[in-house]
């Protein structure tokens, strides 16, 4: 017993370290922001624009052309708004003249070194993860034969942040670098690596309105590594799948109020109403109690303001580190006396943990948008999925 609830208290030492971290993320952009197009080149002097197939991600832009295409990243989650653009070319394409002054970046691409696990799931869905060269920590990985790629050395291990391992990277002949993007918070390593001529392309899909704008991001990746088919058709079927979902809560007219995550140190870290959490308790058939506070990030909150308005309601879902109610009530005594704890309608995205840190629904989740979209409507609308059974969500006692 003493043993087993030492490794309780350090798992959820560890999630809740985790969660914080990734509110405060989403507060440093509570307002939205537009892309910045201000070194953006989309047409060329010469040669005849092409029409861009991203339909829902706002992040980023990919335009074709005759053996290339011309990808935009857009940095928008900060006060440093720019345009990071990239040729992406194949073998023999001649690049026109107006954008030669881009970076240019050989496709399909091979040694990617990958600085967020999450973006495992892009590369295991396209089945390139033979295209990976490089990952940040193997701990936080999921997909046990990802993990077992890093535990064997199949797979290096080259750090995060200020302790990425420079020279490891350029010992392990990396072609290019995925990170995502923080916000106020340049990375010196990175900028290294684009000095040493290691193009550094940063992902902001924490910052899309939709999972299925997150999910898009799949594309990226797919004209990295020569998959652009595969991913239209990947992506296709599962917006398909979504919206059929979507629709069986079109009518719905009852709708549960729901509140999310934990408070800290006084105050609440709620998603903002245009976040693709706050978009996807909709799309389920949810009342999301601050669905009218602008932005994507976090919206930080008193814990006075959110006990008035979230105490009564009906649902409380992603509460951080808790894996069981007493983990919510220790962290405020106050918190036993919300309606979802008394109801017992608390559930948390912790189903599917491996070794007490490495959580799915931070991995897989991205490119399963239809399965949390499921997951949400059978926990607030059973009638709906009645033979739903929760993947990644489960009900906390």
């Amino acid at each position: 017993m003493i043993a087993r609830d030492f490794f309780l208290s350090k798992f959820f030492l560890i999630c809740f370290k985790f969660f914080t971290l990734a509110s405060i993320l989403m507060l440093f952009s509570c307002e939205r922001k537009q892309p910045s197009f201000k070194n953006l080149t989309v047409v060329s002097k010469t040669e005849t624009a092409q029409t861009s197939f991203i339909g829902h991600a706002v992040g980023f832009d990919l335009v074709p052309y005759d053996k290339y295409s011309i990808l935009h990243l857009f940095r928008h989650y900060n006060d440093a708004k720019d345009t990071l653009s990239f040729v992406l070319k194949k073998d023999g394409a001649v690049v026109d003249s107006g954008f030669k002054k881009l970076k240019q970046i050989q496709v399909p691409l091979y040694h990617i070194a990958l600085l967020h696990s999450s973006y495992l799931s892009f590369f295991d869905l396209l089945e390139t993860s033979d295209h990976l060269g490089a990952i940040s920590e193997g701990k936080y990985i999921f997909n046990q034969k990802m993990f077992h790629a890093v535990v064997n050395g199949a797979l290096p291990e080259v750090g995060y942040g200020e302790l990425l391992d420079k020279e490891k990277l350029l010992a392990l002949g990396i072609s290019a670098v995925i990170t995502v993007g923080w916000p106020n918070a340049p990375n010196k390593s990175q900028q290294l690596l684009g000095e040493l001529g290691i193009p550094v392309l940063i992902f902001s899909d924490w910052q899309e309105t939709t999972l299925l704008g997150r999910l898009e991001w799949l594309k990226v990746i797919a004209a990295l590594t020569g998959k652009e088919d595969a991913a239209d058709s990947i992506f296709s079927e599962i917006a398909s799948r979504y919206n059929t979902l979507q629709l069986l809560t079109a009518a719905i007219d009852k709708k549960p109020d729901i509140i999310c995550n934990l408070p800290y140190k006084g105050s609440w870290y709620m998603p903002g109403g245009d976040s693709y959490i706050s978009n996807v308790l909709r799309d389920a058939g949810a009342n999301y109690l601050w669905s009218d506070q602008q932005g994507t990030g976090g919206i930080q909150i008193d814990f006075e303001a959110v006990y008035a308005k979230g105490i009564s309601a009906d649902y409380w879902i992603n509460p951080g580190f808790a894996g069981v109610i007493v983990d919510i009530v220790e962290n405020d005594e106050r918190l036993k006396d919300f309606r979802a704890v008394i109801s017992g309608h608390v559930y948390n995205n912790n189903k599917r943990v491996s070794r007490e840190i490495a959580n799915d629904y931070w991995e897989s989740g991205i490119v399963k948008p239809d399965v949390v979209l499921a997951d949400l409507i059978r926990i607030f609308h059973p009638e709906l999925l009645p033979d739903h059974e929760l993947y990644y969500y489960q009900n906390i006692k």
